[in-house]
């Protein structure tokens, strides 16, 4: 996966979510995506059609 494309799914998760934090990508597994906030937690999404929900 190329920067620009976990760029990407980032900005789109923030954006869905309305998260007032930053995250950074860990792993994706297909439309499982692992995340880690800027307070060093992590979250798993997963991606049900335009929405992320939690796992």
């Amino acid at each position: 996966m190329t920067p620009e494309e976990e760029k990407q799914i980032v900005e789109e998760i923030i954006k869905r979510r309305r998260l007032p934090y930053s995250i950074e990508l860990v792993d994706v597994q297909g439309d499982r995506f692992t995340v880690r906030n800027n307070f060093g937690s992590t979250t798993v999404y997963i991606k049900k059609g335009e929405d992320f929900i939690l796992e």
